[in-house]
Order: C-alpha cells, then structure tokens, then sequence
C-alpha cells in the first residue's frame, strides 16, 4: 500500500507546477497554490489522526483513500486555476493515507520492533518515487496527457482502497488502554472525542520532539524546494540529468530505509539516533551548498538521503514513545502536521534566498539542520530521562 500511494503522488507532483504556471499565473501565484496542500495539511491531519483513534484507523483509510482518488479525477479535468485549487483543497484535507498507515504499524508493533517496520514502510514507499516521476514525464508528452496522468494516479488510489478494504481487518489489536479510554468516552460525540483525544496530548513532553521534526523537515525541504533551478544554475545540467538526480536519490533513499532496522538495532536509543542523523544531514547540507561539481553533489547527495530517512524514523519512533496508546493516532497526525509547516513556507523561503544567493538554500537548511542537531542533543541528555510509555 506505501508504494502504490507514493508511486501515485509521485506521477503527478512533478507535473503540477508547470501545468498551475501553464494557465498564465505568475510565480507567486504558482507558489501559493503549491504550498495550499501543506497549510491544509496543517489543520487537517490532527483532526484525521484523532477520527482514526476514535473511529478506527480502517474506515478512515478507506475514506481518505476514495477522497485523494476523487482529487485527482478532479485534477485530470481542471481547465482553470479554480478547478485546481479545489483539487488541492480535496487532496490536502484527506491525503493521510501513509499517516494512517504508521499509525497502524504502531498498533501492531512492539517498541522494539517499530523503527525496523517504520524503515522498511518507508523504503517500500520510496520505491514509488523511483518509477512515479518518470512514467508520468513520458505519459505527459501524449496528447492530454496530463489528464491521463492524473486519471492514472486515480486508479491508482481506488486500487489502494481495494486493498485495504480485502486485507485490514475491521477491529485492529487494541492496548489495553485503548479498550479503557473507549470505555470512558463511549456515548459520547465523536467529534468532542477528537478534540478531547487532541486536548489531552501532553505538549510540555512532545514540544522538543516536534519543533526538532519542524527544523529537520524544513532543512531538507528548504534546499529541495529548488534542486532542479539550482543544480540547472550551478552547473548547467538540463531536464534528463535533474531527472538522473532525483532517481538516486529515490534508489539511495530505498536502500537508507531498509538499513534503518539495523541502525536502530545498533544504536539502542533512538534519541541519540536522532542526534547523531541529525549531525549528518547538517553535514550533507553544507557539502551540497558548496559541491564544485555534479560527482561531488552526487556524493553528499547519498548522507542526505540516509540522514532523512534515519530522521524520520527516530523522530516518529520517539514521538509514539511519548504519547498514550490511545493517543497514536492523534499524535501522529500532529506530527504530520509540523511536516506540513515545513512543506508550506519553504518555497517562499527558498525563492527568497535563493534571490539573494545561489548559496542561500543550503544555507539556510544547514542552518536549520545545525538548530535541530543541537535540540536533538539537548533532548538525548535531558528528556532522555522523561519515562516514555
């Protein structure tokens, strides 16, 4: 299911912007219609992760599933920027299929056995972003071919709802305390019971967590928001090599999530795990920004890839950690959220930087990247001493 979500994305995302700036929008325009997706994001994945706490995480996969299926359909038959802002508006309120999926994986897994399962979704996952961007660049050249993109990216997600519907049980495992706090809230309003689920969320213990998953997501995002202008400025290379780049990194990303069971199991501690990824990707960062050419960028480009997906699986690892069972589902879809942060203003960051120099990207994800290391080591000393749950 990870990767026929993410081999669906990845068909049409690399399309979008050129279709938004083919209905004769500006740059700005263009801008905020990308980063939509992300400021819905922010509010809407708290609100599906509680509704899977309370309603159960099948039926609302199911749902978010049909929802991004019937985004695209809408997509594919956009002939104005108001069509597509709907699109976007459907897409960013339900896609939270691989939000739903980790907190899933939570429920069926021990601790010690969740960054091994988290690792291995999220290399399955990237699998998508191998073959995705690339079907859908030669599918794009036929006549209409956007809209057999998006068409395609439908079917896609309808399968995905099949699945889920034939191979997830309706009545996942529960913790015990699950079962207790279903007791309590029983008869209530579903609704009240999300916001109650959101309002107990401990956020003196989860604050460092999240603002050190905000800092590293919007390193890494920050320089990728314009990797092809900047490696088309830096060193000239035209659309095939940007499209030979972004392939590798999707190889080397696979490869770093299926490694990352092993990592955890040698590390023993996911916090100094985080730390320690976190330090890479600053490193990878700085090296990008002042590569000298295109086998040297290809070199860093490995570190980066491996220090995000080390990232991302401490980070969520940590974060489940320090939530109630009953809460997994809420606190996942928070985290979503502080990703949804990043993704929204790190285009306008990037154009910004970018424009005062070649160099500003990196830079300022370096920056960030540095911030995050240094939160992440506080955290392994400090709230490494907070009983998790």
């Amino acid at each position: 299911m990870g990767f026929l979500d993410l081999f669906g994305v990845s068909l049409i995302l690399p399309l979008l912007l050129p279709v938004v700036k083919g209905l004769g929008v500006s740059h700005v325009t263009a801008g905020c219609v990308t980063s939509l997706y992300g400021a819905i994001q922010l509010f809407s994945s708290p609100v599906v992760g509680s509704c899977s706490d309370v309603v159960g995480r099948r039926r609302v996969l199911l749902g978010c599933l049909a929802a991004t299926a019937l985004s695209y359909m809408v997509l594919g038959a956009s002939h104005s920027l108001l069509i597509v802002i709907v699109a976007r508006v459907i897409a960013g309120t339900f896609k939270h299929s691989q939000t739903i999926c980790r907190a899933l994986l939570a429920d069926v897994t021990t601790s010690e056995d969740r960054s091994r399962v988290f690792g291995t979704f999220n290399a399955t996952s990237s699998m998508g972003f191998i073959v995705g961007p690339m079907l859908g660049g030669h599918l794009s050249e036929l006549h209409n071919g956007f809209a057999l993109v998006c068409n395609l990216g439908a079917a896609i997600f309808i399968i995905n709802c099949v699945l889920c519907w034939a191979c997830i049980p309706e009545n996942v495992v529960e913790e015990p305390g699950e079962k207790k706090k279903k007791k309590e809230i029983q008869g209530e309003d579903n609704l009240l019971q999300m916001m109650n689920l959101v309002r107990d969320v401990d956020w003196q213990v989860l604050w460092p967590i999240f603002t050190i998953r905000f800092l590293l997501s919007f390193s890494s995002l920050v320089y990728r928001s314009n990797f092809s202008l900047l490696i088309e400025q830096n060193f000239g290379a035209g659309p095939r090599v940007i499209g030979y780049l972004i392939s590798f990194q999707g190889v080397i990303s696979v490869m770093a999530g299926f490694m990352t069971g092993y990592i955890s199991r040698y590390y023993h501690n996911s916090r100094t795990e985080l730390y320690h990824s976190s330090c890479l990707l600053t490193l990878a960062l700085v090296g990008l920004t002042v590569a000298p050419s295109l086998p040297l960028l290809l070199l860093f480009l490995v570190p980066l890839c491996l220090s995000n997906a080390i990232t991302r699986v401490s980070g969520t690892a940590i974060t489940i950690s320090l939530c109630q069972p009953e809460q997994i589902g809420s606190v996942t879809g928070l985290g979503q959220s502080v990703t949804s942060v990043a993704r929204m203003v790190t285009p306008l960051v990037a154009g910004v930087s970018q424009e005062m120099s070649v160099y500003g990207p990196g830079l300022m994800g370096a920056a960030a990247a540095t911030i995050g290391a240094t939160l992440a080591r506080y955290m392994a000393h400090v709230h490494g001493k907070l009983k998790t749950v």
